[in-house]
Formats: structure tokens, C-alpha cells, sequence
């Protein structure tokens, strides 16, 4: 008999996780490339982008890389510096930064009050959307490929 149960156990994570990640490497050229030349591509590779005015903290993007991807998590410019191009000046340093490590691209989410526009003015494209997540809210995906 079959049972499925709610089960936080870390251990069983890690197993379905290794699982998870061997079928993968089995069906992905990439992924199995880039674990026989022992770079886990699994694992996340945290890169980060302050703006700072006089040692102050007045803005960032919070991201990572996997997949060759940069996974732009989080891009805030405190109230009183937005207008001055400091989101525009972070989104150019990670696009510099994917093609200095020759990334395809750049992704991200945001939601239908937050920066869409924004995105879309300096070239980012939806590729996808979730209505109702969170309620009443719609969450688009959005993604601008660096690699030529």
C-alpha cells in the first residue's frame, strides 16, 4: 500500500533531491557536462549589486547564477534616489556581469504594481504570467538573453 504524507524530514529532501538531480544529468547534455567537470550547477552562486551614496546603502539587486542564468531575486532603490537611473545603472552592472561571465541571460519576476514598465524599457521581455499570485495581483516573468 501506497501512503504520501506532509514529511519536513531534511535527510528525505536530500534523497529525493539526489534523485531528482541524477535523472536530470541522464536527460540534460549540460548538466551532465558540467557535473563530470565537477561544477555543480545545482547549487546557487550568490551575486549581489549595492548602490551607496556617502557608505549608505540606497539601493541593490539580490540575485544568483544557475543554469548559466542570472536569477535576479530582489531590486529595490530606496524612494528619495528613484528617477536618477540608479535601477537602470544596477540592471547594466548584472548585464555586464553575465556577459564578462558568459551567462545566456538575465530573469526575474515582478508584479503587476511593482516595475513591469521599467523592465520593459531597458529591453526585458514577459515570457509568462500567473494571475492570482498573490490574490488579486498578477506576477509576470520576465527575461533579456546577454549571450550572443
Amino acid at each position: 500500500m501506497i501512503i504520501i504524507k506532509k514529511d519536513n524530514n531534511e535527510k528525505l529532501k536530500n534523497q529525493i533531491d539526489s534523485k531528482l538531480c541524477a535523472f536530470n544529468r541522464e536527460h540534460c547534455e549540460w548538466l551532465n557536462k558540467k557535473a563530470k567537470a565537477n561544477n555543480d550547477e545545482y547549487s546557487e552562486k550568490e551575486q549581489n549589486f549595492i548602490a551607496y551614496e556617502d557608505n549608505k546603502v540606497i539601493g541593490g539587486a539580490i540575485g544568483f547564477v544557475k543554469y548559466s542564468w542570472y536569477f535576479l531575486d530582489l531590486l529595490c532603490v530606496d524612494e528619495k534616489y528613484r528617477g536618477q537611473y540608479i535601477g537602470t545603472k544596477l540592471l547594466k552592472q548584472i548585464e555586464e556581469f553575465a556577459k564578462k561571465e558568459n551567462l545566456t541571460g538575465i530573469r526575474m519576476e515582478t508584479w503587476d504594481f511593482q516595475a513591469r514598465g521599467f523592465y520593459e524599457k531597458n529591453g526585458y521581455k514577459v515570457f509568462a504570467e500567473i494571475k492570482d499570485c498573490p490574490p488579486n495581483t498578477i506576477c509576470y516573468f520576465l527575461k533579456k538573453e546577454v549571450k550572443k
